[in-house]
């Protein structure tokens, strides 16, 4: 990756791809809305003003954390690498990742701008690949490790979903564990990771997206043996590991207990609320089985049909809305307003 010709991503795009996002998020509202029977606007505004807000709080602070666990997992690994980077300077890593996953197909553009970032913060490219690797990695095992655990300790949840849900986080889970072995292979094996971006390289030239295939090929070979450097360094450091699955094991947790804390602020009893939390942790894994913008209305759909069982439709619809508002679309605008004004520091340094 050059560190003077890198640019993020067009701003026509950005504008495309949040339209969309903006679009989708208003039909999977409508859907949600449409599908409950007991669900109405009225109804909604009511279910919130009965909500107790000390929860509610609780909800918004584990969002908050969502990010800057995130934020402190990158600073780990960045400082052990020798780069001390500001936790100020990792939130907008955070923040970029979130958000630019949210708004682009497939979650394609998170990474790119999170690297893009480091990059103009002066972070070598092989660094932050090596960083951006291992967090993949220990992202996808801390989901399976959360969704396994929550089966064994309470099946009940899986049980309480339909056929149709109880597929997608079969092939959810079945993708992710492909992940966590490919996103392994690739950050310990060299030879497969030359090939796997050579063919990346070729099918971009092909479909015209870059120019200089070759170029860029050589650019790649140079850095390579940088690469393999970093990944022996990270090879003999388990203590590093650990404790980055850790924080991403909080980062996690985070992100679903808004939901729970949701719950417990719409006067739901908190005996279930385990239930509710390993309910939440199938959803997450079966969302992973079709890609965004896909995966939204596979979240929702989940969402529903889980919650139903403990509740109403209306209840169920309530709780979703909410939860979801909190946990995802808050949290992503928040993160664009962040990547916003981080993008426009670094533009006003660049000018001076």
């Amino acid at each position: 990756m050059n560190k003077t010709s890198d640019k993020p991503v067009s701003g026509k795009k950005r504008f495309l791809w949040a339209f969309l996002f903006l679009v989708l998020a208003a039909l999977s509202v409508w859907a949600v809305s449409s599908q409950a029977k007991d669900f109405s606007p009225r109804r909604f505004f009511a279910y919130l003003e009965h909500n107790n807000p000390w929860w509610l709080a609780a909800a918004f602070l584990s969002m908050l954390a969502y990010i800057g666990f995130n934020a402190l997992m990158i600073h780990c690994l960045l400082k052990d690498f020798g780069y001390r980077k500001g936790l100020l300077q990792c939130v907008s890593y955070s923040a970029a990742d979130i958000y630019f996953s949210a708004i682009t197909p497939s979650a394609t553009g998170g990474q790119p701008m999170e690297a893009y970032f480091m990059i103009k913060d002066g972070v070598p490219a092989v660094i932050s690949t090596v960083v951006l690797l291992t967090y993949s990695l220990l992202y996808t095992v801390s989901i399976l490790i959360i969704g396994l655990v929550c089966l064994v300790l309470v099946p009940s949840s899986f049980l309480a979903f339909g056929t149709v849900s109880r597929i997608f986080i079969g092939v959810g889970a079945v993708i992710q564990t492909a992940l966590a072995l490919l996103y392994g292979m690739l950050l310990w094996n060299k030879s497969l990771l030359r090939k796997v971006l050579d063919w990346v390289l070729r099918v971009l030239g092909k479909l015209r997206i870059i120019r200089n295939v070759e170029g860029r090929r050589e650019k790649l070979r140079s850095h390579m043996d940088q690469y393999a450097a970093a990944t022996e360094l990270l090879k003999g450091r388990r203590k590093l590991l650990l404790k980055t699955l850790l924080l991403n094991l909080a980062h996690r947790i985070s992100q679903l207990l808004v939901t729970v804390f949701c719950f417990l602020a719409g006067g739901g009893p908190p005996p279930l609320a385990a239930k509710l939390f390993a309910m939440q942790s199938n959803v997450v894994v079966g969302s992973c089985c079709i890609p965004i913008p896909g995966s939204m209305g596979v979240t929702d759909l989940l969402m529903l049909d889980g919650f139903s069982s403990l509740m109403n439709e209306g209840q169920a619809a309530n709780l979703e809305l909410l939860s979801r508002f909190i946990s995802f679309y808050i949290c992503v605008l928040l993160c664009g307003l962040i990547v916003l004004t981080t993008y426009l520091i670094i533009r006003f340094r660049r000018e001076r």
